[in-house]
């Protein structure tokens, strides 16, 4: 009995050591699966801008030509496709608002307005858009009157599709046809707070879609003299209405190691609600080396 005893532990004993050799064995393995591999360092090539000469134009068609860069911005690649204005603090190319006023002038010589071409690029290396649309005569006997547009930074297909319906909706009595879906994958040259990356490993995918809106009653019980009018009475409300206030200012302030929202607050004699509004931010949670605007 004293025999079978022993054999017993030295069995058990036995099968300890290989469990405890097969968890290290696992665990070694465990180890080297999840030990990072190296990013690939990408290469940034050439940027080479589209000449505008080189569209053929029709007569009486406009070409609406310019660019806007988001370094020194907060969030530099939502400023990046803020391709008309960001509603955190109305930085933005007013893309569609330039567009706009070029199809209003094309309504103003007589003609049915329509954007005919777009064209987008996006220079990673300088954070600059540079675009280019042709506005002329409508040649499918639709007046578009409005262009808009939705977009994402990194949020994919998805964050762009979920904001089209409700901008459908500011244009209830319009009829959206699209234009153009913009889709690049931007080489991150910089971080989101705009400071110069030494490599370039990852990519931010910008989207941006473009719908042009006709309004179904000109040529009907609306006529083109009548939009055009409006179009006038318009521009006169602008350009008569009182100047603005003057844009707030701001001075920036970089976080510090063991900084809290409150404290930076009470040292820059704002608060943490004016900062959190400045800057976009959801929550008291600030980070090492971010920039903050501080409201003056």
């Amino acid at each position: 009995m004293r025999y079978l005893k022993i054999i017993f532990l030295g069995i058990l004993l036995s099968s300890q050591t290989l469990y405890a050799q097969l968890d290290s064995e696992l665990e070694a393995e465990s180890v080297d699966s999840i030990v990072a591999t190296p990013k690939k360092i990408l290469h940034v090539p050439e940027f080479r801008k589209y000449n505008p000469d080189t569209i053929q134009l029709s007569e009486n068609d406009l070409i609406i030509t310019d660019s806007y860069t988001a370094l020194g911005q907060p969030y530099v690649y939502d400023a990046l496709h803020s391709f008309n204005r960001r509603r955190m603090d109305g930085f933005g190319g007013f893309l569609n608002d330039k567009i706009n006023a070029g199809l209003a002038e094309i309504r103003s010589k007589g003609f049915p307005s329509d954007l005919k071409k777009l064209y987008i690029q996006i220079d990673p290396t300088t954070l600059t858009v540079h675009w280019t649309a042709v506005v002329g005569p409508s040649l499918d006997g639709r007046c578009y009157m409005h262009v808009d547009s939705r977009g994402s930074a990194g949020g994919g297909l998805p964050a762009v599709q979920k904001q089209c319906p409700r901008m459908h909706r500011l244009h209830s009595e319009l009829i959206p046809v699209k234009q153009l879906e913009f889709n690049d994958n931007v080489l991150q040259c910089y971080n989101w707070d705009g400071v110069k990356l030494d490599t370039v490993t990852h990519a931010i995918n910008i989207q941006q879609h473009f719908y042009k809106y006709y309004d179904p009653q000109i040529g009907s019980s609306v006529t083109l003299a009548e939009v055009a009018q409006k179009d006038a009475e318009m521009l006169f409300v602008l350009v008569s209405a009182p100047t603005k206030a003057p844009v707030k200012s701001y001075k920036r302030y970089t976080v510090k190691q063991g900084d809290t929202l409150s404290q930076i607050a009470q040292k820059q004699h704002s608060s943490p609600a004016k900062i959190k509004k400045a800057n976009g931010l959801r929550s008291d949670l600030i980070r090492v080396g971010q920039t903050l605007k501080i409201p003056r």
